[in-house]
């Protein structure tokens, strides 16, 4: 079995995220493809919507796909979380495992807990940033990796965010359960 781990603070999730597991999921053959919210994040801000609001955001937008699944594992810990704990704790014998990242974070992966012997453990799978073009990365890196061709969509979070807190839609950026769900309960005021 084939399944890769796709973990972010998904604040809020939007269709970049969906089309990139999608995009691995189909090239690379997944099984599966788990995402992972953070509760809190190791290298960022605190996320702005609560956990439970991110977790079940997650599950509104990949419900519709039988090979997406969502875990609350890294947010019941209730602590800082690190990769190769996320990594150690789902892997389990007769799977390949992968783990969704983007380049910009791939090469940050020597600077992780544990970072350089995560490339051994699993798969990684990466997303081409344009401000961490694949053939700048160190070849060591490329070889332990594995590009994602996707039509790379120009989403971000943080723009999203910005977009509601200006009263601007942010249609055909998030799924619509997740748009609802935003408006719902007032999130990104």
């Amino acid at each position: 079995m084939k399944i890769a781990l796709f973990g972010g603070t998904f604040d809020p999730v939007h269709w970049g995220h969906l089309l990139l597991a999608e995009s691995a999921r189909s090239v690379f053959h997944l099984d599966r493809v788990l995402f992972i919210p953070t509760g809190i994040p190791p290298h960022k801000v605190p996320a702005a919507a609560a956990p439970l609001h991110r977790l079940r955001m997650l599950r509104l937008a990949t419900a519709s796909n039988p090979a997406f699944d969502v875990s609350d594992w890294e947010i019941r810990q209730k602590r800082v979380v690190y990769s190769f704990e996320t990594i150690a704790h789902f892997h389990h014998a007769n799977q390949r495992l992968f783990f969704i990242l983007g380049t910009d974070m791939l090469k940050m992966i020597p600077l992780w807990r544990q970072g350089t012997s995560l490339l051994n453990r699993c798969t990684f799978l990466a997303a081409e940033r344009p401000e961490a073009p694949w053939p700048r990365l160190p070849a060591g890196m490329r070889r332990k990796a594995r590009r994602i061709p996707w039509p790379a969509v120009s989403l971000a979070s943080h723009e999203i965010r910005a977009r509601i807190r200006q009263g601007q839609s942010i249609r055909y950026q998030v799924p619509d359960t997740v748009g609802k769900y935003i408006r719902k309960h007032g999130l990104y005021r």
